[in-house]
């Protein structure tokens, strides 16, 4: 039985391997072996789990950073369509403006295509996909019934006023405020 320990793969001797003299080196207090053991074996696992939860946490913040970039794009939509005005007037004398063009739109008659406020949210959704950054109102806003009261036609002329409201500033509004539990 000593023969077969004493001898490693190939023929050679245990005995003459430079490993086992400095594994016959270390000299560990009675009963301290196992305990270094189990620390390598428990500080190496601590960083692994470590290094795992790190990641995962990075990419959770990833995700709620891009959460955060999609609420933010739908309320400067928000933002951006609800300072549109829409007037069936011409626009003020006293405004310098530019006329961007027209928007129209058909539709089947029904109520709803004769309802003011859901034709001025298709005007306003409609040119807004045309100028989405510089369409500041809408302006002559008409709506017909053809002759054979089938179709409604909506139009209205876009424009952009010169001194037209700051659209970064009403992006980033609402940067900067703190929400207080208190309501303060």
């Amino acid at each position: 039985m000593r023969k077969g320990l004493s001898m490693l793969q190939g023929g050679q001797r245990l005995d003459n391997n430079p490993l086992k003299e400095l594994y016959r080196n270390r000299n560990y207090p009675p009963g301290q072996m196992g305990t270094n053991m189990s620390l390598k074996w428990f500080f190496g696992r601590s960083i692994a789990i470590g290094l795992a939860v790190s990641l995962s946490a990075c990419a959770a913040v990833e995700a709620q950073r891009q959460e955060h970039e999609q609420k933010q794009q739908a309320f400067n939509s928000k933002v951006d369509i609800a300072h549109i005005y829409v007037t069936p007037d011409d626009p003020p004398s006293n405004k310098p403006f530019t006329v961007l063009g027209d928007v129209t739109y058909d539709e089947p008659f029904t109520p709803d295509a004769i309802n003011e406020a859901k034709i001025k949210s298709k005007l306003k959704d409609l040119a807004y996909a045309k100028w989405p950054d510089t369409l500041d109102a809408l302006v002559d806003e008409k709506s017909d019934v053809s002759d054979d009261g089938t179709t409604v036609k909506v139009s209205a002329k876009a424009i952009q006023y010169e001194s037209s409201t700051d659209r970064n500033m009403l992006h980033h509004m609402n940067e900067g405020l703190v929400a207080s539990p208190s309501g303060n």
